[in-house]
């Protein structure tokens, strides 16, 4: 196996870490947003009409 310095090590694991957080920050971020869009938008397709 090659051997990679610690401190190379350690450099590419907060690498590593930092790009997961930033796609699990998004992935949330994108959820709120269509979350909220439902919310507000108007209910489509339930309107009856009474006559």
């Amino acid at each position: 196996m090659i051997q990679i310095p610690a401190v190379d090590q350690a450099f590419l694991l907060l690498l590593i870490v930092f790009c997961l957080g930033t796609c699990l920050v998004r992935a949330f971020w994108e959820l709120e947003q269509v979350r909220t869009r439902r919310i507000l938008s108007p209910p489509r397709g339930r309107t009856t009409k009474r006559d």
